[in-house]
């Protein structure tokens, strides 16, 4: 029962998180990865909020996929490059 409950609440989350979520992020080759792959657990503020270095990143990324997030090895450092370049300390947004 619980993970009925579960599922139901991420199918929810990422009906009413998907469409406004796509628009927090700033275009880039890697935006429907980051989506896909953070996206499905978090509501995308969750990471856009933070400003990390790439140090930052790649620590957080690695724990994600300790976790159970599905990054491909070759979507690893394209993925910490998009979310370096737009949540870098001192940026504004991903957009």
């Amino acid at each position: 029962m619980k993970a009925a409950r579960a599922i139901c609440f991420a199918v929810a989350v990422m009906i009413v998180g998907g469409p406004a979520s796509a628009q927090t992020l700033a275009p880039g080759k890697m935006r429907d990865t980051v989506l896909a792959a953070c996206n499905s657990c978090h509501p995308v503020t969750r990471f856009t909020d933070m400003r990390k270095t790439r140090a930052g990143w790649v620590l957080t990324m690695n724990s994600m996929i300790d976790k159970g997030a599905v990054i491909g090895d070759n979507e690893f450092d394209p993925l910490v490059d998009y979310l370096t370049e737009h949540f870098a300390p001192g940026k504004n947004s991903g957009k």
